[in-house]
């Protein structure tokens, strides 16, 4: 509140100074000098985050855009409210993209991670597989969202299993956080 009435203050004391430039001389200046240059976007695309899985045990590579990953957490909702509504049968439930999320310890953990996928992450939640762009199936990227106070989920981060670990090596199965990053390609 003292922060407002300083600032209506000090414009008070400015307009009553004559800081202001008369309506009147802004007539006799020469205007025709300047040009109204259009602001360029700062990155220069407009949604510049992006989610990269690196490539690994003859898997490629793979990005996801923050908008995917939008719309994954918008498919969780819906798949959520789905499988939560009455009358729904457990081969249904068990047929759902829309898997337990336990942020359990690693089994293999890297150097410089954190013990668990997502190192907030308090309690369990749900998991949704981002699309496999390399072909059919799951890919290896998945949106982790978390029941808030009211019930909606939010998004908790995104992760990805370790495309260099083969099936039966240990820690095969392990979900690491997947940071986004600016990618112009």
């Amino acid at each position: 509140m003292r922060f407002i009435l300083f600032i209506a203050a000090s414009l008070l004391a400015t307009l009553t100074a004559g800081l202001v430039i008369p309506v009147d001389s802004i007539n006799e200046r020469e205007i025709d000098d300047f040009e109204i240059i259009a602001r360029a976007p700062i990155f220069g695309i407009k949604n510049p985050l992006k989610y990269h899985v690196k490539a690994g045990g003859g898997k490629p590579a793979q990005t996801y855009s923050r908008k995917e990953v939008k719309h994954a957490v918008k498919a969780a909702r819906t798949e959520h409210a789905r499988i939560s509504a009455p009358g729904i049968s457990n081969r249904q439930k068990k047929n759902s993209p829309l898997k337990a999320f336990s942020n359990n310890k690693h089994h293999a953990p890297k150097l410089f991670h954190s013990k668990k996928s997502i190192g907030g992450m308090k309690g369990s939640g749900h998991e949704y597989p981002l699309p496999n762009k390399a072909g059919a199936g799951k890919g290896p990227a998945r949106v982790i969202v978390q029941a808030n106070k009211a019930g909606k989920l939010k998004l908790k981060g995104v992760v990805a299993h370790d495309q260099k670990r083969t099936a039966g090596s240990p820690g095969h199965n392990d979900h690491f956080r997947v940071r986004p990053s600016i990618r112009r390609h």
